[in-house]
């Protein structure tokens, strides 16, 4: 279930259950294999690597060093030393991502160090602070006095926490980077074969994989001042509990696992819904509701109890549930809008298909409303679909409202942090 929820010395690296696992010391091991495949046609992905150097105009531009320094929470320092042979350089400046394949970029411009003639670019990270560990794929572009430009080769490098490098731990796949700190390895290594057991599932739901491997950085509860501190708030704000927050702007989540949290629960759990996040992010448009929850919670392999139970039972109740009145996500009833929710899309896919999750949420990428949506790939209206899932459910009672409300043509796209209120006694 989903809840709201420096650079480093010589590695020492372990192999455990056929994976590497990494002892942070002054720099990240590289990755151990290869990325995930292309979300779709035409998509650059971090497959692909960085891109190579770009000119434009008649200039011939040399280009000396250039230095990154990525520690966090402190920000990202870049310098370049460059000319051209056209005459000065008027405008410098530094691009990057942290999610290759998306339409997310952050720069910076930067200035000339008389002292050193070199170009400093600089990025704090204020109110807009990124996690630790993330990729940060960057290029520098600069134009000089008579309009020529160049663009240099892209270099991956990592926002490092080096103030804490011997306390983190870290893992790389095919499908995911996770990083883990005050937790045992079997964090690591089992968010490793859960994504590659959800691997397939992901693809065929959405029509392809993610164009970037997620970064998974898993806080212990012995970390939780660093958690804490990373978001600028304290782990429970008046009766809700923060856990985590997923972001597509930086291509991961972020998790507090509990006190007495088993690993299974935290990578077949809550690691799966998260990233089902991202896809929903990278592929469709979204709005933050039951309906967003439910698809993502669809994802988990470690359910937190009897969905369908609980779905049967609230249905049955006084109480006017129905898909036009919408479901709760948080309160006493968030389970209505996360568990009830999955079992639509379990009713759904286990009638018509996988393949119907991907065609829903293709058209309502198209901009059709949801309902509509299901009713062009079901061929039944939202209310005889409703009662369909409620008879699957074993309800047989009539929805208490049976005209939908309609959703807006243009969503709002925002993104999901959903909350569960706090844990008492």
């Amino acid at each position: 279930m989903s809840m709201k929820h420096r650079l480093i010395g010589a590695a020492l690296a372990i192999v455990l259950s056929g994976f590497l696992v990494v002892s942070l010391g002054s720099r990240p091991a590289e990755a151990q294999a290869d990325p995930t495949p292309a979300a779709a046609n035409g998509v650059r992905t971090e497959q692909d690597g960085p891109l190579p150097s770009q000119a434009e105009g008649n200039a011939v531009w040399s280009i000396g060093d250039r230095t990154y320094a990525g520690v966090f929470p402190d920000g990202l320092r870049f310098e370049i030393a460059a000319s051209s042979d056209q005459g000065a350089i008027v405008s410098a400046r530094v691009i990057w991502t942290h999610a290759p394949g998306t339409q997310t970029r952050r720069s910076a411009g930067a200035r000339l160090d008389a002292d050193t003639g070199r170009w400093v670019a600089v990025w704090e990270p204020g109110t807009n602070q990124v996690p630790p560990w993330v990729l940060v794929r960057y290029h520098w572009e600069l134009v000089d006095e008579q309009g020529n430009r160049y663009s240099s080769e892209e270099i991956d490098e990592v926002y490092a926490d080096s103030g804490n490098a011997g306390r983190w731990k870290h893992l790389e796949s095919e499908d995911v980077v996770v990083y883990w700190i005050d937790l045992p390895d079997e964090f690591g290594t089992r968010t490793v074969q859960a994504m590659s057991e959800r691997r397939e599932f992901y693809r065929q739901a959405w029509g392809g994989l993610l164009p970037y491997r997620p970064r998974v950085i898993l806080y212990g509860w012995q970390a939780r001042d660093e958690y804490e501190k990373l978001f600028s708030q304290p782990v429970f704000v008046g009766s809700v509990y923060v856990a985590g927050t997923t972001d597509a702007d930086w291509g991961g989540t972020v998790q507090l696992a509990g006190m007495f949290s088993p690993a299974d629960e935290t990578a077949y759990g809550t690691v799966l819904h998260e990233v089902a996040h991202l896809y929903q992010h990278q592929f469709t448009r979204v709005t933050v509701d039951w309906f967003i929850e439910g698809d993502a919670e669809f994802f988990s392999l470690s359910r937190s109890g009897n969905y369908r139970g609980w779905a049967r039972d609230r249905l049955s109740s006084r109480e006017p549930l129905s898909f036009a009145a919408g479901f709760s996500t948080d309160g006493v009833n968030y389970r209505d809008g996360y568990w009830m929710g999955t079992t639509v899309w379990d009713y759904l896919t286990e009638t018509y298909g996988l393949d119907a999750h991907r065609q829903v949420w293709e058209l309502i990428a198209a901009n059709v409303p949801r309902f509509e949506a299901i009713e062009r790939v079901t061929g039944r209206s939202i209310l005889e679909f409703e009662q369909d899932w409620r008879a699957w459910l074993g309800v047989f009672t009539p929805p208490p409202t049976l005209v939908p409300s309609p959703t807006p043509r243009f969503d709002i796209l925002s993104w999901p942090t959903p909350t569960l209120p706090a844990l008492s006694g």
